[in-house]
C-alpha cells in the first residue's frame, strides 16, 4: 500500500527544469534586449549604437566565455519555447501520441541548440 512502481520513471522534471530556466532567461534579458536595441539603438544613444552594431557585437563575441554564455541562454530559450509549444499540441488534442511529439519537439530544440553552438564556434 502506497508503493510506487520505480521502474517508470519519467524524464518530465529534466525537460521541467530546462524549460523554467529558459522562462527566467527570457523574462530577465528580453526587456532588456527590447530596450537596447529596439529602443535606444535606434534613437542613436551613443554607447548604444555602437555595441549593437555590426562590429560592436562581433567584438563582444570575440571572448569565448561570452561565446559559451550566448550559446547556454540561447538554448535554454529555445528549449522554454519548445516546451511550450509541445504541451500546446497536446492541449489541443492534435491527433500524435504524445511521446511522438515529445520526440520531435526536443529533438528540434537539441538541433537548434547544435546550430546556435556551431554559429558561435565560426564566428
Amino acid at each position: 500500500m502506497g508503493r510506487r512502481n520505480m521502474t517508470s520513471r519519467s524524464s518530465e522534471a529534466i525537460f521541467w527544469s530546462l524549460f523554467a530556466a529558459g522562462g527566467v532567461l527570457a523574462a530577465l534579458l528580453m526587456p532588456i534586449t527590447i530596450l537596447s536595441i529596439g529602443i535606444l539603438g535606434p534613437l542613436e544613444w551613443e554607447w548604444f549604437a555602437k555595441a549593437t552594431s555590426f562590429t560592436g557585437i562581433q567584438d563582444l563575441l570575440n571572448f569565448p566565455l561570452i561565446r559559451v554564455i550566448t550559446a547556454i541562454v540561447l538554448t535554454l530559450i529555445s528549449m522554454h519555447a519548445v516546451h511550450r509549444i509541445r504541451h500546446l499540441i497536446i492541449d489541443m488534442h492534435v491527433p500524435l501520441h504524445p511521446s511522438l511529439v515529445a520526440f520531435i519537439a526536443y529533438t528540434a530544440a537539441f538541433g537548434v541548440a547544435g546550430l546556435i553552438a556551431a554559429s558561435l564556434v565560426l564566428i
